[in-house]
């Protein structure tokens, strides 16, 4: 207390007031402290396929890309799955990681809406985890190929002429038994005139008795 009629001294506003900032570094720092691990996890950067699309049925692997590589040496708490609108599992094999991607083996060529629910670990040690679901329009359906019986075969496409249109070939005359002909003709001939010339000679010939 003051001597009377003296001045009033407030000691106690002037420590309130230098006690304030010192709270609110405090409070500060400690929301810092708070906040930092949540904010060091890794996040989910994209899929493949990605949430709420239509794909067809020939996507074979679900493709996780994250913010950074799962924590090494914790691969076994990677988790992938796959199920269809039955709940039936759809993906199989293990959980492929290469660096910041992780992807798995996946049947899609039933038609419908499919959920993929995925676990992995944070490079800060705690488990990340999370859902997006995506729609397949199955397995494409085969184009039909043309029948045998469709296509033309080769005899009506091109017809073989038959061998009554062939013409016939043309007759070969045998010159050579002709001429054997004609020399036999010949000899024949000059066989009967050297006998007449020899006759013609006999008879003119004169007798030993004249």
């Amino acid at each position: 207390m003051c001597s009377a009629g003296g001045p009033i001294t407030e000691r106690h506003p002037v420590r309130f007031r230098s006690f304030v900032p010192a709270v609110l570094v405090a409070a500060f720092a400690a929301a810092l402290v708070s906040v930092g691990p949540a904010s060091a996890h890794d996040a989910l950067a994209s899929s493949s396929p990605a949430a709420d699309t239509t794909i067809d049925g020939s996507v074979d692997r679900v493709t996780l890309t994250f913010s950074e590589p799962p924590l090494s040496g914790l691969e076994t708490g990677i988790v992938i799955s796959v199920t269809g609108a039955d709940g039936a599992e759809h993906s199989s094999g293990s959980v492929r990681v290469d660096g910041n991607t992780l992807s798995k083996s996946v049947d899609l060529t039933t038609a419908g809406a499919y959920d993929v629910t995925w676990r992995s670990v944070s490079t800060d040690g705690h488990p990340i985890s999370g859902s997006f679901r995506f729609t397949s329009q199955g397995a494409a359906t085969p184009t039909p190929t043309p029948t045998a019986s469709g296509t033309p075969t080769s005899a009506v496409a091109s017809p073989t002429p038959s061998s009554s249109a062939t013409p016939a070939a043309a007759p070969v005359h045998d010159h050579g038994q002709a001429g054997a002909l004609w020399v036999i003709g010949g000899l024949a001939l000059l066989a009967v005139v050297v006998a007449l010339v020899v006759r013609v000679v006999n008879r003119r010939r004169p007798t030993p008795a004249e």
